[in-house]
């Protein structure tokens, strides 16, 4: 499954989806909530590319949110913020 992710302004992504069904997902990652999840260890483009790798190995693209704000991951999944300290400790 590969996806492609543009950046529309300084918040807001949007990631394209490829699978059997194409999905579209309008993502915010407002600049408080980046520097408190990385400390602005790795690239904003970066997070949202390592949480949708993270979404997409538990669900199907045509089950994630078509808009949200990337903290809401952490509702769904607990495991989610282990996963952003580890990828900026690595420097993904």
């Amino acid at each position: 499954m590969k996806f492609q992710i543009d950046q529309i302004n300084n918040d807001l992504f949007k990631v394209y989806i490829k699978d059997n069904i194409e999905t579209c997902h309008h993502v915010t990652l407002k600049d408080e909530i980046f520097q408190k999840l990385t400390q602005k260890k790795i690239t904003k483009e970066k997070l949202v590319n390592l949480s949708f790798e993270f979404l997409l190995k538990k669900e199907k693209n045509t089950e994630i949110l078509r808009e949200f704000e990337l903290q809401v991951i952490s509702e769904y999944f607990s495991d989610y913020m282990e996963n952003v300290k580890s990828w900026c400790s690595q420097g993904k």
